[in-house]
């Protein structure tokens, strides 16, 4: 099975945004020689603990410092703020910087609140019902079957992919012959219809004639269940603070976490996410992750969590990698 990531260049309570993104780009250093087959930042906007707000910069600092071994992309540009003939442009000069190893993912959400989301668009319109039109569009600009032409041209065009959590995702990604990244840690099980309906109506493009799935998903992972639980109170205090709108200023500390207090509405929104999750040991992680891969009928799964320490996240994806033999001739 292949195994990627999904790195959010979370910012730990006591660190800085720069150590954050430092330490995405020794992730994706580690990553590489571990075996990872991609490696994808995403995009989030006015978000005080993620500092990932530029995946486009952030996908050319990371390929410059990884060797080549492992594929570096979007996961992903959030289109509805984005010009997608600029999208390709940008995604161009990356693919030209580091030919072969570039993936473009998309995805629908704004990536931000409403207020942010209106100074990025600047008075521009950034309706979601031209959200299939944009996918298309950019779809023909990359593979320069559309008009005003994209420069530079790379002789190996970015890979593209569309973050999808539903049906209608699932058919945009066919219908433009693109690979599916299907979000798990969005949908969960039920979207196996939507995966199965991706592969039925594929389209086959130049550059990708069979329909391809990656299937992205919470993991946290610990040398033992007990370390894996206390992780796992870090991001399900990480996911609470989403549905509640925000008020982390920091990804919280092992010991910040364990002196909180939770109301019963509280424990039962934690309850809920964590059915978005995996969690255990190495050994258990593994049956889990081959459940749903088979479950999808996936080709590859992509992970992603928010620890509290680096170290240790540093030690969950090297545990996998030699749990699933990940680079092993």
């Amino acid at each position: 099975m292949q195994l990627s990531i999904l790195d959010y260049s979370e910012i730990r309570s006591g660190a800085s945004p720069e150590l954050a993104l430092e330490e995405t780009l020794r992730l994706a250093r580690a990553a590489e020689q571990w075996g990872y087959r991609r490696f994808w930042v995403s995009e989030h906007h006015g978000n005080r603990v993620l500092a990932g707000s530029a995946p486009e910069v952030l996908v050319s600092a990371l390929a410059a410092a990884t060797r080549g071994d492992m594929r570096i992309g979007s996961g992903g540009v959030m289109l509805p703020m984005h010009s997608p003939f600029k999208v390709a442009e940008s995604f161009s000069v990356l693919a030209s910087l580091y030919p072969g190893r570039i993936d473009l993912g998309v995805g629908r959400s704004t990536g931000g609140r409403a207020e942010t989301s209106a100074a990025l668009l600047d008075g521009r319109s950034g309706s979601f019902r031209r959200y299939p039109e944009q996918v298309a569009k950019l779809a023909a600009h990359v593979r320069g079957e559309q008009g005003p032409v994209v420069t530079p041209t790379p002789s190996s065009p970015p890979d593209l992919w569309l973050l999808g959590s539903s049906d209608s995702g699932a058919e945009i990604a066919a219908a433009n012959g693109m690979g599916l990244a299907f979000g798990h840690f969005i949908r969960g099980r039920a979207g196996r219809e939507a995966v199965r309906t991706y592969r039925e109506r594929f389209v086959p493009s130049a550059e990708e004639g069979r329909p391809r799935v990656l299937v992205s998903l919470f993991a946290v992972c610990g040398r033992d269940e007990a370390e894996a639980e206390r992780l796992a109170a870090v991001f399900d205090d990480y996911l609470l603070d989403i549905a509640e709108g925000g008020r982390l200023d920091r990804v919280p500390s092992l010991r910040e976490v364990g002196t909180r207090t939770y109301t019963d509405e509280q424990r039962q929104k934690i309850r809920a996410g964590r059915g978005r999750m995996v969690v255990g040991d190495p050994a258990g992680v593994r049956r889990q992750l081959t459940v749903l891969a088979d479950l999808y009928e996936a080709d590859e799964l992509m992970l992603a969590t928010v620890s509290p320490d680096f170290d240790m996240k540093m030690r969950m994806y090297e545990m996998l990698a030699e749990t699933f033999g990940l680079g092993r001739a």
